[in-house]
């Protein structure tokens, strides 16, 4: 054996003695590292989480906000008719079975649609973010927001237009939803106009 293998043979198999320093790490080091780096990470999804709820709760709301304002354009440019506009959307019929208003295809005819009639076009097609109202098949159908309704109410000349949904958010207040974590709450969106015939 040569001198430079016995020296690197010592160098390897001896402890460090006083007045060395020891280098490279220990296998606590690298774990104690790992646990704080695990830690840290778990912070971070924690975060996008709940960043992705808040998202999704404000792409829900912002839609809630155009389905409610759509309609509200529908009843002033049609304000004779605007009573007919007051109702629950979709409406929940006695036999368990979800409806929306029919559509009069009143646009064909030569003496066009009246009020009353315009206003229940108007709903029948504004029903789309709310149900499948063409009848298409399959999964190529997607409510604009998840359970929607709506409520659209008159007092006097005042119209007030409320639209309900629900979203999971991150808690566990609820666990009979079918989660410990997340629960299903009703979100709501109220707009108001004053309408004149």
């Amino acid at each position: 054996m040569n001198t430079t293998e016995l020296k690197s043979q010592r160098r390897f198999s001896r402890a460090p003695g006083p007045g060395q320093s020891q280098s490279g790490f220990t296998l606590i080091e690298v774990l104690i590292s790992v646990l704080v780096l695990l830690v840290g990470t778990l912070g971070v999804v924690g975060m996008q989480m709940l960043s992705l709820q808040s998202n999704q709760g404000a792409y829900y709301r912002s839609q809630a906000v155009y389905i409610a304002s759509e309609i509200l354009d529908a009843m002033r440019a049609n304000p004779t008719g605007a009573a007919s506009y007051v109702g629950t959307y979709p409406e929940d019929t006695p036999g368990g079975t979800v409806t929306v208003p029919a559509d009069p295809s009143c646009q064909e005819t030569l003496t066009g649609c009246t009020p009353q009639q315009a206003a229940a076009q108007d709903l029948h097609f504004w029903s789309r973010h709310f149900m499948d109202v063409e009848g298409l098949v399959g999964d190529t159908y997607r409510p604009s927001i998840p359970n929607g309704r709506t409520i659209i109410s008159a007092d006097g000349n005042e119209y007030t237009v409320q639209v309900f949904w629900t979203e999971r958010v991150f808690d566990n207040t609820v666990a009979a939803d079918g989660s410990n974590t997340r629960s299903l709450l009703e979100q709501a969106v109220t707009l108001t106009t004053v309408l004149t015939p």
